[in-house]
């Protein structure tokens, strides 16, 4: 009995000694949740600086926009539509009448001069005064047949200043050249005349003795010119007296 006693005693101070073990085998074999990986530190972001809104820059208006004077187009024409050049020339023949385009801008107020030249040789001038911008102005010339050459026309304003130069070529007027003569194609050869239709020349009769032409060992006759024989005064008409009684057409002589 005792042995049963001490067994059961040893066994239970066996067990008293193992709960803590067990107890802590059991603490550390439990389900714990997984650790995450470690990973690099995303790196701070520096603040932002404060955004700052651009403000749309002044629109100038219309009043302030300022254009530099001068002349905006210019060309030389054959003729003018509308205030407006119908083509542009550079050259042309002499015997024509040309113009010259110019649009002004930011002129108001001025007067502007058209100066045109030939070979550097005044020709003629006219004045513009300009009350708008852009002021559509032109000038002309009728270029002579005997004057070709190198025409320039000046832009000018009233202070002297140029403000457009430009050249427009005359070349001298072509005559008609003279036509050449038809040249007559050559002459064809002559046909032959078939053997049966030739024919003998027929002889001259001779000349009578009577008729022959002195030589110059035979003296010439001398031929005597007939008498002249003046006429004869025609016969005036007697008129028929009045004791006559014959018709009219009676009494005229036969």
């Amino acid at each position: 009995m005792s042995n049963i006693t001490n067994k059961t005693l040893g066994s239970l101070v066996c067990v008293f000694l193992l709960l803590p073990n067990a107890w802590a085998e059991t603490f550390q074999h439990a389900p714990i949740n997984p650790i995450p990986p470690v990973t690099a530190p995303t790196p701070a972001t520096p603040p932002s600086a404060p955004s700052v809104t651009a403000s749309p820059a002044p629109v100038a208006s219309p009043a302030a926009v300022t254009t530099a004077p001068g002349v905006a187009r210019s060309a030389f024409t054959s003729a003018i539509a509308a205030r407006e050049p119908t083509n542009q020339l550079t050259r042309i023949n002499a015997g024509q009448q040309v113009y010259y385009f110019t649009e002004l801008v930011g002129l108001q107020g001025r007067v502007v001069n058209h100066r045109w030249e030939r070979d550097g040789a005044f020709q003629l001038g006219l004045q513009f005064p300009v009350t708008g911008s852009p002021w559509r102005v032109h000038s002309s010339k009728n270029i002579s047949p005997n004057l070709p050459g190198t025409w320039t026309v000046t832009v000018q304003n009233d202070d002297g200043t140029i403000l457009k130069r430009e050249t427009l070529i005359v070349d001298p007027v072509v005559t008609n050249a003279v036509p050449t003569p038809m040249i007559p194609p050559p002459a064809q050869p002559l046909t032959a005349i078939p053997p049966e239709l030739q024919r003998q020349p027929a002889e001259r009769p001779a000349t009578p003795a009577s008729t022959s032409v002195p030589t110059a060992t035979t003296p010439a006759a001398t031929v005597t010119p007939p008498a002249v024989v003046p006429p004869a005064a025609p016969t005036p008409a007697v008129p028929p007296s009045s004791s006559d009684k014959r018709p009219i057409w009676e009494t005229l002589s036969r």
